[in-house]
């Protein structure tokens, strides 16, 4: 059997194994929290803090979690630490008391964000619970730093050598394949809680007029609910990008089989809608600056949906639009766990780590299948 090469990956890896034992040692002397088992107590004004300090997709698949603790717990004060990148999301949420938006360098450069630790740490929590499932050393010192000496902590399960983080790690998250589960465990194993099956379904807190504007917005365009298809072609990295040749052969076949394409993105791919709209100049796009939720609303009226990024496929499964997922080459185990969640998908995944080598007629077949699926 060939050996595989030995990568720079693999030295990195290598050289920082005695640091990683190092600070494991110096976690367990310094930063060992209060010991605590479930299910946590929870009584009228525990101050319950949630870590999600990254990106919107992760926030999203936070949401119904929250919503259990809050329903389960109506006495209790539910917070959340969330970034700039994530916190649109929360401004209609009415199950949070409190939001705390920092900077997402608070987990790799906390000396620099100390003002806002000890903000947060004077409030005095009495439980916090880490929805960041990376970087778990990191964020259980981050957790000390922000607990006070009587808080417990709650974590997915990474391991016993991660046991001098955290107060109890959920094994019943870690068992989990989807990350909307993987959340939604970690408070019915934290807070000991009872659910039914309704309440694990994908979730976006929304108000009426989001709903009135995304169609109004729709009839404008000259579009009729679920006739339409959603085309994302905002990315947030670079991995994730798709050929505006590749987005141009995808709208023609969609034209072909009768559907209007709608076109979503952010000011900065202005340049590849007006690229597109040179070919195809009835297709439009939804307007810049509407607000998230607005957003989810006018994808709830598609007829399905397709995305190369994950923060707008995790948006359509909060909505239940259908969706095709155009995706890098991943281990099984992560495509699964970062798929979407009870609603009809397919997913296109690269034979490389870019998504710009996805052919065309692949992701026309996985929308045939979809649709196909969906009328069937």
């Amino acid at each position: 059997m060939k050996k595989s090469a030995f990568t720079q990956k693999d030295l990195k890896h290598l050289l920082e194994l005695p640091f990683r034992r190092l600070g494991h040692v110096l976690a367990k002397a310094v930063f060992s929290p209060k010991k605590a088992s479930y299910p946590f107590h929870v009584s009228k004004g525990t101050k319950i803090l949630f870590l999600r300090h990254d990106v919107l997709g992760d926030m999203i698949t936070t949401l119904p979690l929250i919503r259990l603790v809050k329903k389960n717990f109506p006495e209790a004060e539910i917070h959340i630490l969330c970034t700039p990148s994530n916190s649109s999301v929360l401004s209609y949420c009415n199950v949070i008391d409190q939001i705390h938006i920092v900077s997402p360098k608070i987990l790799t450069a906390p000396h620099v964000h100390l003002k806002d630790i000890r903000a947060i740490r004077s409030l005095e929590f009495d439980i916090i619970v880490n929805c960041y499932t990376a970087r778990t050393s990191k964020n259980g010192i981050l957790i000390r730093l922000l607990s006070g000496p009587n808080t417990i902590s709650s974590t997915v399960y990474a391991g016993e050598r991660y046991a001098s983080y955290f107060s109890a790690q959920s094994t019943m998250a870690a068992s989990a394949i989807s990350m909307w589960d993987t959340m939604f465990m970690l408070g019915v194993e934290t807070f000991g809680l009872d659910y039914t099956d309704e309440e694990r379904n994908p979730w976006l807190p929304v108000e009426e007029f989001h709903i009135e504007s995304a169609r109004q917005t729709i009839q404008n365009l000259g579009l009729q609910e679920k006739q339409f298809i959603a085309v994302n072609v905002s990315v947030g990295q670079k991995r994730n990008i798709w050929p505006v040749d590749s987005y141009i052969a995808y709208l023609r076949f969609l034209i072909d089989i009768g559907y209007s394409p709608l076109l979503f993105g952010l000011p900065k791919e202005l340049s590849i809608i007006d690229q597109i709209q040179k070919v195809f100049p009835q297709i439009s796009y939804y307007p810049f600056g509407r607000e998230i939720q607005e957003i989810g609303m006018a994808l709830s009226l598609a007829q399905c949906a397709m995305s190369p990024d994950t923060g707008f496929v995790h948006l359509s499964t909060s909505v239940g639009c259908p969706i095709i997922l155009l995706d890098q080459q991943r281990p099984h185990a992560i495509s699964e766990e970062w798929s979407p969640f009870r609603v009809p998908y397919v997913r296109v995944e690269s034979e490389t780590s870019l998504v710009a080598d996805i052919q065309v007629s692949y992701v026309i077949d996985a929308t045939n299948a979809l649709l196909n699926q969906l009328y069937s």
